[in-house]
């Protein structure tokens, strides 16, 4: 294996390590706290242990996060892929929301994703105008 070939092996399987670890993190807070708090927490890095493995854009980064969070056992739904991403970012520094939205007719439903500037990173899959709230 070339050493750039194994640089990169080495930088994605930080960033899936990354990604796990935070994973981890953001059950662990949203089973102790209410959402805001939970989200705060995760701004301030508290309970995390894991330092910022790769430097990406916040774009890239959320797309990777989202693609491994989908592969994880366990809650990989929007909210807990969203939280997922504003742990990273904050790590690194990163402003973003997490908007939540819903629909309640004809059946309800909901979505949270995460924006940078007004920008989502994450899709927001049609709910762009059913928005709730943004912490």
């Amino acid at each position: 294996m070339r050493r750039r070939d194994a640089r990169l092996y080495l930088e994605r399987l930080g960033l899936v390590a990354e990604v796990v670890v935070t994973y981890l993190v953001v059950r662990r807070q949203v089973r102790r706290h209410d959402l805001p708090r939970a989200v705060a927490a995760l701004r301030e890095g508290r309970g995390s242990r894991c330092l910022a493995v790769v430097d990406r854009e916040p774009q890239s980064l959320a797309a990777a996060a989202e693609r491994v969070v989908a592969r994880i056992p366990g809650d990989s739904r929007c909210l807990m892929r969203s939280l997922v991403v504003v742990a990273m970012l904050a790590r690194r520094g990163v402003h973003v929301r997490l908007v939540l939205a819903a629909r309640p007719t004809p059946e309800f439903a909901a979505h949270a994703w995460v924006e940078r500037d007004g920008d989502p990173l994450l899709p927001t899959r049609g709910f762009g105008d059913a928005r709730l709230a943004e912490l």
